[in-house]
């Protein structure tokens, strides 16, 4: 069995096992990104939803597993990834969006919102005494792009007229590009690019609206505290990891490693390691840390449900759109993400910085060469 579909074989088993446990760490009130008053989350359409889900993600995993096997063992044809994973997703996506309307016709049929009390909270403390984030983790990525820029600048005089070209962490030994300056030191700018972009969103992330519940306004408060302090630190800890791995993948451009099978499942390492951190802690917190302990949390109930904000969610809770509110950066309804209002201008605003700025990565601005020797 080759490399690539060992690899493709092992993401198709990740994002399988993702999608089939999305359900499990969703909250309660938030069953396929639709919003119900806590007593409804054992209702029988949510309970029929989800097992429907799960049992047809696991049928469609091993479906998608045993056709890449077949096609690289039996037809001898190697898969391609950029076909079969994007046709994956869509199919998963598609299970979870029949699933959010499942739901959302339950919800709808039974009138769950009748004769409750909706209501929000806020907490002030956010604002106050902001969660800060552990810059000191953020030491080791700073390292590494040092190291990496200085055997870069002594790697430079010596580099051959062509360079192998890079396929992600991996080095396409056959595939060689002219060696100019931003070709050299493409792995440096992603380094540096990696900080800046982990800086901006911890600013970000920790001044975003935060995610609370109305039936458990102090707990829940609690709970996006410390959720909102791990999700923090995981990710400028996952800044140093991917600067390592950039760094073994430099070190392959330019030579002084060979592009071995061994050599780049070490370049994986870092990354694999900042993955398995983030998979367990998404297990042990859940979305927005419903699942953390809390003390006296069966004291904390108010006499309110959260309100119904369902019409401001579009595309089964993944694209937020509320003209009202200020906010700029909301939490995503299902993952430990968050996501823009885009229903605030300054939102589309930041959607063309980042198509610029993207625009202008593909450049070539600087072009270099150098001669052998």
């Amino acid at each position: 069995m080759t490399y690539p579909t060992l690899l493709i074989l092992t993401l198709n088993a990740l994002i399988t096992a993702a999608f089939w446990a999305a359900p499990a760490l969703a909250r309660p009130t938030l069953p396929f990104g639709v919003r119900i008053p806590k007593a409804r989350a054992a209702e029988p359409v949510i309970v029929h939803a989800r097992r429907r889900y799960n049992r047809d993600v696991l049928l469609l995993g091993t479906a998608t597993f045993g056709a890449l096997l077949v096609a690289e063992l039996g037809l001898d044809r190697h898969p391609r990834p950029e076909l079969v994973l994007p046709v994956s997703l869509a199919c998963y996506c598609a299970l979870g969006y029949r699933a959010h309307r499942s739901v959302t016709a339950g919800k709808r049929d039974g009138d769950w919102y009748a004769d409750t009390r909706p209501g929000i909270t806020a907490d002030t403390s956010l604002r106050t005494n902001p969660v800060r984030p552990p810059w000191i983790l953020l030491t080791p990525a700073v390292a590494l792009l040092g190291v990496t820029a200085a055997i870069g600048a002594w790697r430079y005089r010596y580099l051959p007229p062509t360079l192998p070209t890079p396929n992600g962490l991996t080095v396409d030994a056959g595939r060689r590009s002219a060696t100019t300056v931003s070709f050299a030191f493409a792995t440096v700018t992603a380094q540096l690019l990696i900080i800046l972009l982990i800086v901006i969103l911890t600013l970000a992330i920790r001044r975003a609206r935060p995610e609370l519940d109305a039936e458990q306004p102090v707990s829940s408060a609690t709970r996006y505290r410390a959720y909102l302090t791990g999700i923090l630190r995981l990710l400028i800890i996952s800044a140093g990891c991917a600067n390592a791995s950039l760094l073994v993948a430099a070190l392959q451009v330019w030579e002084i490693l060979e592009p071995t099978l061994e050599v780049t499942l070490v370049s994986y390492l870092p990354l694999a390691a900042a993955m398995a951190a983030w998979a367990a802690f998404a297990v042990r917190a859940g979305d927005t840390g419903h699942r953390l302990p809390v003390a006296d949390e069966h004291d904390d109930e108010s006499r309110y449900v959260q309100r119904d904000d369902d019409a401001y969610w579009h595309i089964a809770g993944m694209i937020y759109l509320n003209r009202r509110d200020p906010a700029i950066l909301v939490h995503r309804r299902a993952g430990m993400h968050w996501t823009l209002n885009f229903g605030n201008p300054m939102s589309w605003a930041l959607v063309a910085v980042i198509a610029l700025v993207a625009l202008l990565a593909r450049l070539d601005i600087i072009d270099l060469p150098v001669s052998a020797g």
